[in-house]
């Protein structure tokens, strides 16, 4: 299963949102937790929610976990055609999140005990700031390089 906020990350992160359509709605009701009738695209659809107080970011349409709070806003919904192969790559980083994240986003490179040792992870980078070139950015860049549009 694909973490929805994972994948937002990832399309923020490459600048690629492979949109379909953009919906603008005024005073869209969510009830039942469910879009409205009047908002259609097919079950299976990743799409976007922006200027919801409740349910901003990435859903799945007709995913039971879909996670839609009952509201009404106004804003955009907007859909999106991902690839089937960037959404493997998505679900690894999932993956790899769950076992590696945080130590990989941690500040030490090693850490001994019994006579306290560590040292700190270098300042080589992959975003060109001063933070070190670590996490799923910086595993996944080269599989992820080929969707990445300049922002």
């Amino acid at each position: 299963m694909i973490d929805a906020g994972i994948l937002e990350q990832v399309l923020g992160s490459i600048h690629n949102w492979f949109v379909r359509d953009t919906i603008s709605v005024t005073d869209c009701q969510i009830e039942g937790a469910a879009l409205p009738a009047s908002v259609t695209f097919p079950d299976g659809v990743w799409y976007r929610i922006q200027g919801s107080y409740l349910n901003d970011g990435m859903h799945l349409r007709g995913d039971e976990s879909e996670g839609l709070t009952d509201e009404t806003f106004s804003g955009t919904i907007t859909t999106h055609v991902i690839p089937n192969a960037l959404l493997s790559v998505v679900d690894e980083i999932s993956d790899w999140n769950a076992k590696s994240g945080a130590t990989a986003n941690g500040p030490y490179q090693s850490e001994s005990f019994g006579g306290y040792s560590y040292s700190l992870k270098g300042s080589s980078t992959a975003s060109g700031t001063n933070a070190p070139a670590t996490g799923w950015r910086a595993v996944f860049a080269g599989r992820l390089n080929q969707w990445r549009k300049l922002g």
